[in-house]
């Protein structure tokens, strides 16, 4: 009895179905890798952000310890209004020092500087804004606030921003680092912040 070889020529449909189902898969999973180094580099963009912003503030303060929180009886570097009252209050300073033949008293400059300063956190984040609270000797502690708009998740009805972490007396850890003060709105991202000048 001899055997009979069939040569097989071509592929089959199922392979080629198995095949581009392999690569649709991998696909998927590198879109959604990709859509995870977007949202790291976003964030890291932010942090790098913020730590220039804090920078920023802190020689500010440097800059004119006769005025610093805790040294001035009323220190123009504090600053602690709600999200909403910033949100309609714009940064604006009585007198412009950077003005040519402008003289400011200390009280003066911390006014302009922390106008400019929270300026640029305005600029820098997304509706941003800032609580600055505490002493220079113990620790100035800078909160910035801003909307973010990957802080949603599904809902009933779609998606939903997130609720903001609030800041308790017992809140220690990380949890501490990103909680926000009373009044933020949900889907607003906080970072804090003790600065000692």
């Amino acid at each position: 009895m001899s055997r009979i070889h069939r040569s097989q020529s071509g592929v089959s449909l199922i392979e080629v179905l198995v095949s581009m189902l392999v690569l649709a898969l991998g696909m998927v999973g590198l879109a959604a890798l990709q859509a995870r180094t977007v949202s790291y580099q976003l964030g890291s963009g932010q942090r790098a952000q913020l730590s220039g912003l804090l920078a920023d503030y802190a020689e500010r303060v440097r800059s004119n310890l006769n005025q610093a929180p805790g040294v001035a009886a009323s220190s123009g570097y504090l600053y602690d209004a709600t999200w909403s009252n910033q949100a309609a209050d714009v940064a604006a300073a009585s007198v412009d020092c950077a003005a040519s033949g402008a003289s400011c008293s200390g009280a003066a400059l911390a006014s302009y500087d922390m106008a400019q300063w929270r300026s640029a956190v305005r600029r820098s984040l997304p509706r941003g804004s800032v609580r600055v609270t505490g002493d220079a000797r113990t620790g100035i502690n800078v909160t910035f606030m801003w909307t973010d708009k990957d802080r949603t998740q599904d809902g009933v009805n779609g998606r939903a921003l997130v609720a903001s972490a609030e800041c308790a007396t017992s809140t220690t850890g990380m949890a501490l680092q990103s909680c926000c003060p009373r009044g933020v709105p949900d889907g607003t991202r906080c970072a804090n912040f003790v600065v000692v000048p």
